[in-house]
């Protein structure tokens, strides 16, 4: 017990420390959230859905974390936070000294950075709540490094389930966009897991069909 509250200590002065070595504010940002009834993270937005904008309901600081990941602040009196982090153990050489978050969908993720080294980390807080669990995904559709561990943009979608591991119950989903040009997702959805839709796969092997009987006319 007493080694895991050391731990807790440890983890959370490096992240502290950390947050004030790096973080800068954002040349643009904005966010959109939207909470489904009962989220109890979600329920301190004020509304079941809102946008954000850098330099009008407050202002975003963007800085890396201490695994590697993607620290964002969000100051507009209530204080919001958003942390994001890929898992820090690495199969192919067998190491758990961190992996940095790259482009990709993380899914199962968990609080973090309490997050086990086998999942990703995952926390969106504010406004006096947070979650002592959770489950969820995120989607970094893009992400720009600069110097050490510096994270100088990013865009990044993600759903959040209150007090779940197992991604059940209410849940809150975030599009966040800092210092980048790609417009805010509401769809709720991860863009990079979104399988064509069936319309349009219909549509296309409908024309490739044309083609092939267009073509057997031809050769007649």
């Amino acid at each position: 017990m007493l080694n895991h509250i050391l731990k807790i200590i440890a983890i959370s002065t490096i992240v502290i420390f950390s947050k004030q070595a790096t973080a800068a504010l954002a040349s643009t940002g904005s966010v959109y959230l939207n909470a489904e009834p009962g989220s109890w993270v979600g329920g301190g937005i004020g509304a079941s859905e809102v946008t954000w904008t850098h330099g009008i309901e407050g202002l975003f600081s963007i800085t890396g974390n201490f695994d590697q990941g993607a620290s964002v602040t969000f100051d507009d009196g209530n204080y919001w936070r958003f942390d994001f982090a890929a898992p820090t153990y690495d199969p192919i050489s067998n190491t758990n000294t961190g992996n940095r978050l790259e482009t990709g969908f993380y899914n199962n993720a968990t609080r973090y950075p309490f997050n086990s080294p086998t999942r990703p980390g995952l926390d969106f807080s504010g406004n006096g709540r947070g979650n002592n669990t959770l489950g969820g995904w995120f989607d970094v559709l893009a992400i720009e490094y600069g110097t050490g561990n510096d994270v100088l943009g990013l865009a990044i979608d993600f759903r959040q389930f209150d007090e779940s591991e197992d991604m059940l119950g209410a849940s809150t989903f975030g599009s966040l966009r800092i210092n980048s040009n790609l417009a805010l997702n509401l769809t709720g959805e991860p863009l990079s897991q979104v399988p064509v839709p069936a319309a349009i796969w219909l549509f296309g092997t409908g024309l490739i069909a044309l083609i092939g009987i267009s073509r057997k006319k031809r050769s007649i």
